[in-house]
């Protein structure tokens, strides 16, 4: 085996060790000697958070046109799925959009430009008409309204089918190296995804919003601990071949990065009394997996890291039916946990360095099925935290009419503002480069416009 290919299997091999819910970096057994020597920064500290909205988020129900005729054309597609004028809620002086009643705690965030909406925003290969479309003469993305296709698709942003690399995952591969902990660059509150996949790295990954460690192997436990013993005891020994020995030392650096991040939180997140991280909210799963984030980001200095991105996912919003009924609690949730979320890093002095974004499989149709929606193209998403040129509604709205200019196939919205544009703002922002951005968004050539005034 040469150089090259041990370094390469070296690479596979460290990066998908899941047994302790981990990926490390690419030299996984440097990552704490470099700890002694390098240290983050906070003025120079950013993260990403991906907030991925799995099934498909209704956006045109989040956001609702607030104009007369505007809403009156709304009103009219939507028919009984319609938000009722009274409960939408105004945004800032924006006369183009309200938000759902349900998600009125992100309306201060907008009001005071830490959050902005990204109007119509959705998967695309290249510039796309109506006509262009109708006509086929243009490249669009494969299987356009399946979730798993969509799902994946919108992760990776590689062209017009299925990849192996996400766009995540290729971003954080410019920062990992530089950082004292190379395998918290990149880290997953919701185990495997697209976005932080490559043929060569995965997320680290803890399950819940905990830190994952090997099962059954607690040295701690008087019925584990002999079992912990046998085991470090077989993988401290000199295997005979090199897929033994680095299978041994890939597990051995799991196992102590694991611990030595249990310690370090358990220090200083161990008792309530000391916790600086409030979410102040009833138990649900996106909290705690926010939760967790900050708590990583607080501890940012002391783990080395100055670029970090993180995954998070909240389902439910697949709504073919019950949405009159589903969609009011689902925003409710989602509003009231990213205000809260928000509002701890603001008290951790880290509100600028932390951008939170929403992704999803597409958007809905405007046509009802009866009583819910059926998947759709375009969506409204929106971005969020200090850094973000918020307070504005960025990009062009579309006709919400089903005969209208911007309706395709049954009342499917077809995007005006592609995914890729939307991916390199934040990239940009993250400390890419454009060389690096093109690299990693290989599609953002296609849009002259390029990336998005996202960020000041």
């Amino acid at each position: 085996m040469n150089t090259w290919q041990r370094r390469r299997f070296l690479e596979l091999g460290a990066r998908t060790v899941f047994g302790a819910g981990l990926a490390m970096g690419a030299s996984p057994w440097a990552s704490l000697a470099r700890a002694a020597t390098t240290s983050g920064t906070g003025s120079d500290y950013r993260a990403l958070v991906c907030l991925y909205l799995d099934g498909g988020v209704d956006g045109f129900s989040l956001f609702v046109p607030r104009g007369g005729a505007e809403y009156n054309a709304y009103n009219s597609a939507r028919g009984n799925l319609a938000v009722a004028s009274n409960q939408v809620s105004a945004l800032g002086s924006s006369q183009g959009l309200g938000i759902h009643a349900s998600a009125a705690s992100l309306q201060r965030f907008f009001n005071d430009g830490r959050l902005a909406v990204l109007s119509n925003v959705g998967n695309l290969v290249q510039p796309t008409t109506k006509v262009q479309y109708n006509e086929g003469a243009v490249v669009v993305p494969s299987q356009l309204f399946s979730h798993s296709d969509q799902r994946t698709q919108w992760q990776q942003l590689q062209g017009a089918s299925m990849g192996h690399e996400g766009w995540g995952a290729l971003a954080a591969e410019h920062f990992g190296s530089s950082q004292a902990r190379d395998y918290l660059t990149s880290v997953s509150l919701d185990g495997a995804n697209a976005w932080q996949t490559s043929e060569v790295a995965r997320p680290y990954s803890l399950r819940g919003g905990e830190i994952e460690s090997f099962l059954g192997l607690n040295n701690s436990n008087p019925n584990q601990g002999p079992r912990a013993d046998a085991f470090d005891r077989l993988m401290s020994q000199s295997g005979s071949s090199l897929l033994e020995q680095d299978y041994a030392s890939l597990h051995r650096d799991a196992r102590s990065s694991t611990a030595e991040l249990g310690a370090l939180l358990s220090a200083r997140f161990g008792s309530s009394a000391s916790q600086p991280v409030r979410l102040n909210l009833q138990s649900n799963r996106l909290a705690a997996q926010l939760n967790m984030i900050a708590k990583l980001v607080a501890l940012r200095e002391e783990l080395g890291m100055t670029r970090q991105i993180f995954y998070v996912r909240m389902g439910g919003y697949d709504v073919h039916d019950n949405q009159n009924s589903r969609l009011p609690k689902l925003f409710g949730s989602l509003a009231n946990t990213l205000a809260a979320f928000q509002d701890s890093l603001d008290g951790l002095g880290v509100g600028n360095n932390v951008t939170t974004f929403t992704a999803s499989d597409f958007g809905r149709s405007l046509n009802s099925n009866g009583d819910g929606t059926d998947h759709g193209w375009g969506n409204h998403l929106f971005a969020m935290g200090g850094a973000v040129n918020g307070g504005q509604i960025i990009g062009t709205l579309p006709v919400l009419d089903k005969s209208g200019p911007d309706s395709v196939r049954n009342g499917r919205i077809l995007p005006t503002m592609a995914a890729c544009q939307y991916a390199a703002s934040l990239l940009d922002w993250l400390g890419l480069d454009e060389a690096q951005v093109n690299r990693v968004l290989p599609t953002l050539s296609n849009f002259p416009t390029g990336a998005l005034p996202l960020f000041s």
